[in-house]
């Protein structure tokens, strides 16, 4: 079977006579591109390329798969138009979240979502088997609720819906827990829990400790919030994370939520689809529904 992944590929390479300005207009790296044409080649059982140098020429059996490729890519995107617009619901809806923000916003949103689709097989996933951007591509979901920054990946959008601000958490008996906000000369000799959430505000937070003179005792990261959040309500450090992500131990009391008192910390929520893909009725709907809460959760809880 042909890899749609690996006709666009060759399409690119094509195009751009060039398998190095192929890989700078897919945004991938000119060994991937090498290894998908290899690929391609080896399952049409023909050489593809003349390769001179670094310069590429199409062959005779590369014009020919050319005008096949464009034709079957047509098609392909014909039939996920057609069948998206032919079926006034889907079958079913899968839907991959991270953690953190499914144990927020899925009990909020889930009852409205069922008063508009009350038979709807609803599968909410936590982990990819073999990756999100894999998963969308081979159909295994529909659509990825993630925080982290957006990144380049062949045939996946992905669209920043949100940006919730950062926060340090400490357990209510430590003596930042009155503070209400804090900032990084706060951080001098304290143990900092880092998750994956913010890893792309590292740069930020270290250049805003190297502006106060000051290091932390140690750093400690992991991909799980969960396990930093035990360890700051214990008392063993200061922890970084989403506000919607700690608001309910606030709440609660099993947290103190400090604001961080220099420049904004940011995580983005990012909405992974697959590109050119027409969205149903109940994917627009659970989507809009994160939004809503989104902005309800922004406008409902205040920083200190």
């Amino acid at each position: 079977m042909l890899d749609p992944w690996q006709l666009r590929t060759f399409l690119a390479a094509v195009a751009a006579a060039s398998f190095r300005r192929a890989a700078q207009e897919l945004a991938l790296s000119p060994s991937t591109v090498t290894a998908q044409i290899k690929a391609l080649e080896q399952t049409v059982g023909a050489q593809l390329f003349a390769r001179t140098g670094n310069r590429v020429t199409v062959t005779e059996h590369g014009r020919r798969l050319a005008g096949y490729a464009r034709r079957l890519l047509d098609l392909e995107a014909e039939t996920r138009q057609r069948l998206a617009a032919d079926c006034d619901e889907p079958a079913t809806l899968t839907v991959r979240l991270s953690e953190s923000l499914g144990r927020v916003l899925v009990p909020a949103i889930l009852p409205a979502f069922r008063r508009r689709f009350p038979g709807l097989p609803l599968t909410l996933t936590t982990h990819s088997r073999q990756g999100l951007v894999r998963d969308l591509r081979q159909g295994g979901v529909d659509c990825g609720i993630v925080l982290g920054e957006p990144y380049v990946a062949q045939g996946v959008a992905m669209t920043v819906i949100h940006r919730e601000p950062l926060v340090a958490v400490v357990a209510p008996g430590d003596g930042l827990a009155g503070r209400g906000r804090i900032g990084p000369a706060d951080l001098a000799g304290r143990e900092v829990l880092l998750t994956r959430h913010v890893w792309s505000n590292r740069d930020r937070i270290t250049r805003a400790l190297d502006r106060a003179g000051v290091a932390p005792a140690a750093v400690t990261e992991s991909s799980s919030l969960e396990i930093l959040l035990r360890c700051a309500a214990a008392g063993q450090g200061v922890a970084l994370a989403p506000r919607l992500a700690v608001a309910e131990e606030a709440r609660a009391g099993r947290l103190a939520l400090l604001a961080w008192d220099d420049a904004p910390l940011f995580a983005a929520v990012t909405v992974m689809e697959l590109a050119g893909r027409v969205s149903g009725a109940a994917q627009c709907a659970f989507l809009d529904l994160v939004r809503q809460q989104l902005a309800n959760d922004a406008s409902g809880l205040s920083l200190p």
